[in-house]
C-alpha cells in the first residue's frame, strides 16, 4: 500500500504518520470494525494536543476545560478536602515554619502535619472556618497544578412523560420532564455565600461556621468580609450544585358541557391549565435547567442570574354552533 498521498515520491511517508503505519495499514472504511481502528488512530494523533480552558461566568476565573479523553466543557477547578478547625492551627504553623525556612518550599519527602497551604491564591493565611483544597500532586502546596475536572454539566439521563385521563365529560392531562445526574455552576454563589454584607445570602448560611462553639454544618465556610477573602471563595466543587430536577410542565383540565339549545350552541367546552406548575429539585437557584452562555459547547451548565421560568395560568372556552 502506498502512503505517499499527493506526493511525487513513491515511497515517501510523512513523518507524523510513521509511528502509526501499523494501525493505518489495511484500514477500509467499508468495514465497521475499521471505523473503531480509525477512531483510535485519530485519538493517538491528537494525544498531547493543547487543552482549552474557558471562563464561563462573568468573573474572570476559569470554569471549564476541554481536553482529549474527556467530554467537551467539563467543570475545572479545585476539589475541597475539608474545613480548617482550631485543632489544625498548630500543625499549620509547624508546616509554615518549615516552608519559610526552606526558601518557600518543602524539603523532599516532607510529610505535612496539617492542610496544604495555598500559594498565590489567598490574601490571608488559613483560619478556622476556611475551606482547604486537595493537594493532588502531593508537593505540600496548592496552586494551579492541583486543579482538575471537578464535575460534569451533562446528565446521566433525561426523561419526559405524559398522563391523561377522562371521566364523564372531564378530561385531565399532565406533562412532566426531568434531568438526573448533572451539576450546575451558579456564578452568583460567590455573592450569595460570602457573607460580605453587601446583599442577601442563602438561608442555609445561618448554619455556617462561626466558631468552635458554633461550627455549623461543617460545610459552609466562615464569613469572608470584603478585602480579606480566603481561598474559600476560589472556584472549587463547593460552588457546584446538583442540577437534577423533576418538573411538571403543564396541567390541563377540560370539561365538555354539551349543547345549549336556547343559545343555539351545539357544544360548549371550557378549559383551565397551568404552565410550569412545579419543580422538585435541590438546586438553590431559580432554575436548574440553565444555559447562561446560550448554547456554548465549551462552557455549558452555568447559571448567572438567568430570569426564572414564568408560571402561567390560562382559562379558555370553545363554542360550537
Amino acid at each position: 500500500m502506498n502512503y505517499a498521498y499527493n506526493s511525487p515520491y513513491k515511497d515517501f511517508v510523512p513523518p507524523i504518520l510513521a509511528p502509526f503505519l501499523d494501525l493505518i495499514q489495511g484500514v477500509g472504511v467499508e468495514e465497521i470494525s475499521h471505523v473503531e481502528l480509525i477512531s483510535k488512530t485519530i485519538s493517538r494523533l491528537l494525544d498531547g494536543a493543547p487543552e482549552l480552558r474557558a471562563a464561563g461566568a462573568e468573573r474572570s476565573y476559569i470554569t471549564h476545560i476541554t481536553r482529549v479523553g474527556d467530554p467537551i466543557g467539563m467543570f475545572f477547578g479545585h476539589e475541597v478536602a475539608g474545613m480548617v478547625r482550631e485543632a489544625d492551627m498548630a500543625n499549620i504553623a509547624a508546616d509554615d515554619a518549615v516552608y519559610v525556612a526552606n526558601a518557600n518550599s518543602f524539603p523532599k519527602g516532607y510529610v505535612l502535619k496539617g492542610p496544604a497551604r495555598s500559594v498565590g491564591y489567598s490574601t490571608t493565611p488559613l483560619r478556622p472556618g476556611d475551606l482547604y483544597f486537595k493537594d493532588r500532586n502531593n508537593d505540600g502546596v496548592v496552586n494551579e497544578a492541583d486543579k482538575d475536572v471537578i464535575g460534569s454539566p451533562y446528565p446521566d439521563f433525561t426523561y419526559g412523560f405524559n398522563i391523561s385521563a377522562d371521566y364523564k365529560g372531564f378530561d385531565l392531562s399532565l406533562s412532566f420532564n426531568g434531568s438526573q445526574g448533572n451539576t450546575v455552576l451558579d456564578g452568583q454563589d460567590y455573592y450569595l455565600r460570602n457573607m460580605e454584607g453587601s446583599g442577601n445570602q442563602y438561608k442555609v448560611l445561618t448554619n455556617r461556621y462561626r466558631s468552635e462553639a458554633q461550627p455549623g454544618n461543617g460545610y459552609d465556610y466562615r464569613a469572608s468580609r470584603g478585602g480579606s477573602q480566603s481561598n474559600s471563595t476560589r472556584l472549587s466543587d463547593y460552588y457546584l450544585q446538583d442540577g437534577s430536577y423533576f418538573r411538571c410542565t403543564n396541567i390541563s383540565l377540560g370539561y365538555n358541557i354539551g349543547g345549549i339549545k336556547t343559545l343555539g350552541v351545539s357544544n360548549l367546552r371550557i378549559t383551565a391549565s397551568v404552565d410550569n406548575a412545579f419543580t422538585v429539585t435541590n438546586y438553590l437557584g431559580y432554575n436548574p435547567e440553565v444555559d447562561y452562555n446560550n448554547g456554548s459547547n465549551l462552557t455549558p451548565g452555568v447559571d448567572y442570574g438567568k430570569y426564572p421560568l414564568m408560571r402561567g395560568f390560562n382559562l379558555g372556552a370553545r363554542v360550537s354552533f
